[in-house]
């Protein structure tokens, strides 16, 4: 408690790093929190895109073979000598199941559409200048997935191609077999999975054209995004999750993506992450003010009670001083000058040093009382109380009111020369207030001193010391007042009732 009393600032600063200490694990949970919950964002978006390349994995898988054996019946001049209907069954008959399949042709070397799948003729139709054919055409790169198309068989409609190169039996280029798959394939696929409002899922081609896009528009299907600074790394790796910001929209999103086996399609979703981090924030907006606001209140708790316990020590501490101290003269009581005394005799004696006392007394102070009453007595021992200590200016030295208009000084390590020295001052002060005093043979208000001192050998003889100097006062008014007599000792004095031999008188 003293302790605490003492030190405020360090018990209220300890306090304040407790208090900030409780904000800062909480914050720093929220943020474990916050990580937690784009880990787990990252991790239902892997599963999400893992499920969309396994679905277009498997369908383009199929449709690949369908492909392959559409290609093996083309080149195959026994075909071409089948009657219609059994040729297109032969070549596309396996067609006919695919949900979102089109249409299925075969177009020969030049561009043109030798038979499709549901046997109408495109006479002013050339395909020659599409992406698939011209791929195609140089070299056989296997299953081709192009750009979106408007089908100009079809009206117009949104459509993918998926084609393979047929070859001659003497490797030269035949043709192509292609089939056109709807692009509302995807965003069925789409439906299956949960996106934020603000998040997004999307399906694109690796050199960074889009597919399909939800939310659906018009004005991404077919769009070059590969420039764009979050597109890049998805490009350039087979798969990865990371945060960035819409180019347009400017909207955080955690990206998680996946290249498509076998394929050159990227599946990817796009949470946002204001989505994933919605039922953080809502902890956060409930957890961190009521950390802050307990962990003010420990500070300020630390703070109040470090104060207060601050004002109970000093209130302790003005009990006790009150409790030694003279009210009328604020000098040190009887009292306090007992347990003083027997301290420094104690310290005296341990190291070897003289210990003097002086016992002062106001001459003829009861005359002065009854003559110029009490509260004029109470003046003069006020100001003998301050010219004792005007006396005394050491910070050892300790000035008590033994009682009446007695005092005591207690001298810590002063030898007999300085001790007479110091009672001679206080006479001279005491003289130089120059109080006038009818009664007193000298006019004014003068004092007598008796002074001993000693180096103690044994741990009893404060009191006899106290006694050696009261003795030493009685010889000094005996010997007419306004005087001082002194005696040093050898060891503990003797009772003043003995008659001892002394070293010096």
């Amino acid at each position: 408690m003293q302790w605490v009393g003492s030190h405020p600032f360090i018990v209220g600063t300890l306090g304040s790093l407790v208090g900030a200490a409780i904000v800062v694990i909480v914050l720093l949970g929220l943020m474990q929190q916050r990580t937690q919950a784009i880990a787990s964002t990252q991790h239902n978006s892997a599963a999400l895109v893992s499920l969309m390349s396994n679905d277009l994995e498997a369908n383009f898988g199929i449709y690949d073979l369908l492909l392959l054996d559409a290609a093996d019946s083309a080149r195959d001049p026994r075909t071409q000598s089948l009657p219609p209907d059994i040729r297109r069954r032969l070549l596309f008959g396996r067609v006919a199941g695919g949900t979102y399949l089109d249409d299925a042709f075969y177009i020969d070397a030049s561009g043109h559409v030798v038979e499709s799948r549901d046997g109408r003729a495109y006479p002013g139709v050339n395909l020659a200048d599409r992406d698939y054919f011209t791929a195609q055409h140089e070299r056989s790169v296997g299953m081709y997935i192009s750009d979106p198309i408007r089908s100009r068989a079809r009206e117009g409609q949104y459509s993918i191609a998926l084609s393979r190169r047929v070859n001659e039996y003497d490797g030269s280029f035949g043709g192509v077999v292609l089939l056109t798959l709807r692009l509302a394939y995807f965003q069925q696929l789409f439906d299956r999975i949960d996106v934020d409002p603000k998040g997004s899922a999307f399906i694109m081609l690796d050199d960074g054209t889009m597919l399909a896009h939800r939310p659906y528009s018009d004005y991404e299907v077919g769009a070059r995004v590969g420039e764009l600074d979050y597109i890049k790394p998805m490009l350039n790796s087979n798969a990865g999750s990371f945060i960035a910001a819409g180019e347009e929209d400017k909207v955080e999103r955690i990206y998680t993506f996946k290249r498509v086996p076998h394929t050159s399609l990227i599946a990817v979703v796009a949470p946002s992450v204001d989505g994933a981090l919605a039922a953080w924030r809502r902890r956060l907006r409930i957890y961190a003010p009521m950390a802050l606001i307990f962990g003010a209140l420990i500070a300020a708790s630390s703070w109040l009670l470090a104060f207060s316990m601050r004002t109970r020590l000093a209130t302790q501490k003005e009990f006790e001083r009150l409790a030694v101290t003279d009210a009328l003269t604020s000098l040190y009581n009887r009292r306090a000058l007992d347990l003083r005394i027997e301290t420094e005799w104690r310290h005296a004696r341990r190291a070897g040093e003289p210990l003097s006392v002086l016992f002062v007394d106001i001459d003829r102070f009861k005359l002065f009382n009854d003559f110029y009453g009490h509260a004029e007595g109470d003046k003069v021992l006020a100001a003998v109380a301050r010219a004792i200590c005007g006396a005394c200016r050491r910070a050892t030295d300790m000035v008590a009111r033994y009682g009446g208009e007695e005092f005591a000084v207690v001298l810590p390590a002063t030898p007999f020369d300085g001790a007479v020295k110091i009672a001679e001052g206080v006479r001279q002060q005491v003289a130089a207030l120059g109080i006038a005093h009818e009664h007193s043979e000298y006019g004014t208000l003068t004092v007598s001193i008796g002074c001993a001192t000693c180096v103690p050998h044994k741990s009893e003889g404060a009191q006899a010391l106290l006694r050696a100097a009261d003795a030493e006062l009685y010889a000094a008014k005996q010997a007419g007042r306004n005087q001082v007599k002194a005696r040093e000792f050898a060891g503990a004095p003797p009772d003043p009732r003995d008659s001892l031999p002394t070293l010096k008188a």
